[in-house]
C-alpha cells in the first residue's frame, strides 16, 4: 500500500510535493469536525481514496493525525 501526501481541492487530488494531479472527480465523503482536515491528507493509491488528516479510515484502518511530522514517513514523494 502506498500513501502519497496530497491536498484536496474541489474534487481534485494533487500531490503536495509538486502539485501534479493524482485524481479528479472525487466528492468529499467525510464530515468536517474538530481535528479533521478538509484539504490536507494522503492519497491511498491502492484504494484510490483521499484520506484527510484526522480521519480514522475504515478501509485501511489508518488514522492520519493532524500535525503529524511527515519527515519520519515515506509519504512525501
Amino acid at each position: 500500500m502506498s500513501f502519497i501526501r496530497s491536498t484536496y481541492n474541489s474534487g481534485s487530488i494533487s500531490k503536495q510535493s509538486d502539485s501534479s494531479i493524482l485524481s479528479t472527480g472525487h466528492e468529499k465523503y467525510w464530515i468536517s469536525e474538530n481535528g479533521v482536515s478538509d484539504t490536507i491528507g494522503v492519497w491511498d493509491d491502492i484504494n484510490n481514496k483521499f484520506i484527510p488528516d484526522g480521519l480514522n479510515d475504515q478501509t485501511t484502518g489508518w488514522l492520519w493525525p493532524e500535525g503529524l511530522d511527515w519527515s519520519n514517513y515515506n509519504a512525501n514523494d
